[in-house]
């Protein structure tokens, strides 16, 4: 019997010098042998008339081909745990839906304040199903940032993710899914995905080298096996 496997590919999207990435690259790539996933690496140059960090976008629209599902990772998020699968830990959660990411703002820390808090999404760990419908909704969120009321968030906070909590709610609430508990899937201490979001560079650099160093013989020996 034939056991179906998802193909799964990972996205990722650097610009500039900056050491910790090609730590972080060596990390990721080491994951996807082990699994059978394709790695790509965009590097291509930011528009001018927006921040970088909304190159996420078009690195997004042009792979979303020839798979079943493409998973975004930051130039600062990386595999802590090359154990785990995504087609266990990530793809069961998406459910229904075409797109899905984590919370900025988790359930824990909403329970320490009284107000009732909407979250809104990080987005540093995207999962896109492959399909007409989600990549029409990329198009419309790199789209939107060209419209000129809303031209605050090609430079400033929140910059892509305030555009997307907008657009998303507004356009697709039933097809996105904000995971309000991080599941391992984002955060400083996740334990699947680990996203070093804010991180001093050269703090984030050290984190990954340690990571790198103490695990690196264990991962090769998991690959081989």
């Amino acid at each position: 019997m034939t056991i179906y496997k998802p193909t799964i590919r990972i996205v990722q999207y650097h610009w500039g010098e900056h050491r910790s990435y090609g730590v972080n690259r060596r990390i990721n790539e080491a994951y996807c042998r082990r699994h059978g996933h394709e790695l790509i690496v965009k590097t291509f140059r930011p528009r001018e008339d927006r921040a970088v960090r909304w190159s996420k976008l078009p690195a997004m629209r042009e792979e979303l081909h020839d798979c079943d599902f493409l998973l975004y990772l930051d130039a600062d998020a990386f595999f802590d745990s090359h154990e785990r699968r995504i087609e266990e830990e990530v793809l069961p959660l998406l459910e229904d839906k075409q797109i899905m990411m984590s919370a900025g703002q988790t359930a824990d820390s909403r329970r320490q304040t009284a107000a009732e808090v909407v979250p809104t999404p990080d987005t540093g760990v995207v999962l896109v199903r492959n399909s007409t419908r989600a990549a029409e909704m990329l198009r419309v969120w790199d789209e939107t940032s060209d419209h000129p009321d809303l031209r605050w968030f090609c430079f400033h906070p929140p910059y892509e993710q305030g555009l997307c909590f907008q657009v998303m709610r507004q356009e697709y609430p039933d097809e996105v899914k904000l995971l309000t508990e991080s599941h391992g899937m984002n955060g400083v201490n996740g334990m699947f995905i680990r996203h070093l979001r804010g991180m001093d560079e050269d703090e984030r650099y050290r984190r990954q080298t340690d990571f790198l160093d103490s695990r690196w013989e264990r991962m090769e020996e998991c690959r081989a096996a």
